[in-house]
C-alpha cells in the first residue's frame, strides 16, 4: 500500500492533512459493530459540532414527527438509529481536518451526500449477497468504506484547490467523463490513490485502505475484493443517480452475482433516499 505511484506533490506525507487525535478516537469508536445508544451518546459528547448537528437532524422534520423538542445525546441517537449516527458522526469527523473552501468547484453538500448513499447502497448490497448473508462484520466494513471511499477528494480540494476545481469543470461539462478521468487529465493521480495514501498515513485499518483504493478497479482480486467490489458497485450506482442515468455498469455486479431484480429495487430505493439525503444535507450545511 505504500507505493501508490502518486506524484511527488502528494506522495509527500508530511503535506497531507493530519487526522487528530480526538478524531481518529471518535472514527474507530464509532466503527465497532456492538454500540448501543448510551455507549454512541458517550462517544459523541465530546464532539460538539458533530453533538449539535446531530440534535439538529433530529429534530428536523425528516425525524421528529412529535411536537416535543429532541434535546438529549442518548435520545438522538435512538431517534436517528445506530446507521445515520454512525454515518453522519464518521463523515463529519473525517471532514475536520480538510478545508475545502478554495476549491470554487468543490459542493460540501454534493461530496456529503454521495458518502453517505454509497454507504446505504453498500450496506445493502452487503445484505442482499446470499453468500455473506447475516455478516454484521463485512456489513459495517463496507458502510464504513462507503464513508470513506472518495475522502482523496477531499485532500486534492484542499492541497492542490485550483488544479481540483479545474477536474471538476471538465466533468461537469461532460456526463461520459467520470471524476477520476478528469483528475487524470490534470492532475496525473485520482481520488482512489490519493485517498488510500491518505488512509495508510493515518492508520486506517488496511480493509477499508483497500477500498478507497480499489472500489474503482474492478480488475482487483486481492484478499479485500468482496468489500471494494461491494463499495464500487454502489459508487457506480450513486453516480448514474447524479448524472440522471437509469443504468449503471453491468460489470461493476459481476462479481457480487446479483440478480438485475435485485439491483433494480436497490436503485429504487436508492432513489428515495438521494431525496431524503438532500434534505438532511440542507440541515447539516446551512
Amino acid at each position: 500500500m505504500t507505493d501508490l505511484g502518486l506524484p511527488e506533490r502528494f506522495a509527500d506525507v508530511k503535506r497531507l492533512p493530519s487526522l487528530p487525535h480526538d478524531v481518529h478516537q471518535v472514527v474507530k469508536a464509532l466503527s465497532n459493530d456492538n454500540l448501543d445508544y448510551a455507549q454512541l451518546a458517550k462517544i459523541l459528547a465530546g464532539h460538539a459540532t458533530i453533538t449539535s448537528r446531530l440534535i439538529a437532524l433530529a429534530n428536523s422534520a425528516w425525524f421528529n414527527n412529535s411536537s416535543e423538542p429532541v434535546t438529549s445525546l442518548e435520545r438522538t441517537c435512538q431517534k436517528l438509529g445506530l446507521n445515520v449516527v454512525r454515518g453522519v458522526g464518521i463523515g463529519l469527523a473525517v471532514m475536520k481536518p480538510f478545508n475545502v473552501r478554495g476549491c470554487r468547484s468543490f459542493d460540501i453538500k454534493r461530496y456529503w451526500i454521495s458518502t453517505m448513499l454509497v454507504a446505504h447502497a453498500a450496506r445493502a448490497l452487503a445484505d442482499e449477497s446470499v453468500s455473506e448473508r447475516g455478516n454484521e462484520h463485512l456489513a459495517q466494513t463496507v458502510h464504513t468504506g462507503g464513508i470513506l471511499h472518495n475522502i482523496g477528494l477531499l485532500c486534492m480540494a484542499d492541497i492542490m484547490p485550483e488544479e481540483t476545481h479545474q477536474a471538476l469543470r471538465f466533468k461537469q461539462s461532460d456526463s461520459e467523463l467520470d471524476l477520476n478521468q478528469a483528475l487524470r487529465r490534470v492532475l496525473q493521480t485520482d481520488y482512489c490513490e490519493v485517498g488510500a495514501h491518505l488512509a495508510y498515513s493515518w492508520g486506517i485499518p488496511e480493509a477499508l485502505v483497500a477500498i478507497i483504493r480499489y472500489h474503482r478497479n474492478l480488475g482487483y482480486e486481492g484478499s479485500h475484493w468482496r468489500q471494494a467490489a461491494l463499495v464500487g458497485a454502489a459508487a457506480h450506482m450513486v453516480g448514474s443517480l447524479f448524472d440522471n442515468k437509469e443504468t449503471w455498469p453491468v460489470a461493476a455486479f459481476e462479481k457480487l452475482a446479483l440478480s438485475q431484480a435485485c439491483q433494480a429495487e436497490l436503485f429504487a430505493d436508492l432513489q428515495v433516499q438521494f431525496l431524503k439525503t438532500q434534505e438532511l444535507a440542507k440541515v447539516l450545511f446551512r
